[in-house]
C-alpha cells in the first residue's frame, strides 16, 4: 500500500499532467456566473411578484366575504323576532228569502180577479150534452142475403120463394117469403135500390145476443145508440150502405127483428 501511495503522489505532483487554461476563459465563466445570477434573481422577482399578487387578491377576496358574513350577520340581528299579526276580521253571511207575490193577470174584463168588475159575470156555463154513440159496424146482411142486393142476384141464391106479392099500394116494391121465414113480406126489394127489408128468423139472435123473446130494455143495454119510436127500438149501424135494426115489440118484449136500409123508397116499409 505505501508503495501505491507513493506512485499515486508522483503522478498527480507531475506538472505535465495540469491543465492550463487561457485567461480569456475565466473571464468567461466569471461573465456566465453573472448572467446566471441575474436570471436567479429576475425569477425571484417575478415569483415574489406573483406571490404577492395572489396574495392581495386572497386579502381582497377574504375581506369582501368578511364585509358580507358582517352586513348578512347584521341583516339577521336587525329582523324583528316578533311580527304583527293583524286581526281578521269574521264575516257572517245571512240568506234571506223575500216572497214577492205578483198581480194575476187581468180578467176578460180588464180588471184584477180579485176586485169585483163593473160588467155583468156570465153565468156558469152547463155541460155540453154528451155526444151520441157512434153507430156500430156491422155488414147487412143475414144468410145469403144482403141489403142492397138487385132482385135477381137475390133470385140466384135460392133463398127466396116464388111467386112474389106487391109491397105497397103503388106495386113498385115486390116481397117475398124466405124459406127461413114463411111470411110473404119476409124480403123486401126495390127495382131501383135492391133489398130494402130483411127479416129475421124467430130463433136468430144479433151479434150482441138480441132477438125475439128479448125485453127491451135488454135492447137498449146491447146497444147504446138505441132509440125508441113508438113501440118499436131502432139501432142504427155503421155501414154502406147506411142501414139499421129495427126491433118490434109488444111494449116490453121483442116479437120481430128485421134489418132495413136507411135509404129505402118502398111506401110503409
Amino acid at each position: 500500500m505505501d508503495e501505491l501511495d507513493d506512485q499515486l503522489r508522483k503522478l498527480f505532483s507531475d506538472d505535465r499532467l495540469d491543465v492550463h487554461s487561457p485567461p480569456v476563459a475565466a473571464e468567461t465563466v466569471v461573465r456566465g456566473a453573472a448572467r446566471l445570477r441575474r436570471r436567479r434573481a429576475a425569477i425571484t422577482g417575478a415569483f415574489a411578484v406573483a406571490v404577492l399578487v395572489g396574495a392581495g387578491i386572497g386579502l381582497a377576496q377574504l375581506g369582501k366575504a368578511r364585509s358580507d358574513d358582517t352586513v348578512s350577520a347584521y341583516l339577521t340581528t336587525a329582523t324583528p323576532t316578533t311580527s304583527t299579526t293583524t286581526p281578521q276580521t269574521s264575516v257572517s253571511t245571512f240568506t234571506s228569502t223575500v216572497i214577492v207575490t205578483t198581480n194575476p193577470p187581468p180578467s176578460s174584463n180588464g180588471g184584477n180577479p180579485d176586485t169585483p168588475g163593473t160588467g155583468t159575470r156570465s153565468d156558469p156555463k152547463s155541460d155540453p150534452p154528451p155526444a151520441p154513440p157512434t153507430p156500430e159496424a156491422q155488414p147487412g146482411r143475414y144468410g145469403s142475403l144482403s141489403l142492397g142486393m138487385s132482385e135477381g142476384d137475390a133470385l140466384a141464391t135460392g133463398s127466396l120463394v116464388e111467386p112474389s106479392t106487391p109491397a105497397d099500394p103503388e106495386n113498385r116494391c115486390k116481397a117475398y117469403a124466405t124459406k127461413s121465414v114463411p111470411d110473404s113480406n119476409a124480403v123486401i126489394i126495390s127495382p131501383a135500390r135492391g133489398i130494402v127489408r130483411i127479416t129475421l128468423a124467430s130463433f136468430a139472435k144479433t151479434p150482441k145476443n138480441v132477438g125475439v123473446g128479448s125485453k127491451v130494455t135488454d135492447v137498449k143495454t146491447a146497444y147504446a145508440n138505441a132509440t125508441q119510436s113508438g113501440s118499436n127500438v131502432v139501432v142504427e149501424m155503421n155501414a154502406t150502405p147506411a142501414w139499421s135494426y129495427i126491433f118490434e115489440s109488444d111494449g116490453s118484449t121483442v116479437t120481430t127483428v128485421f134489418m132495413r136500409l136507411n135509404a129505402n123508397d118502398c111506401a110503409g116499409v
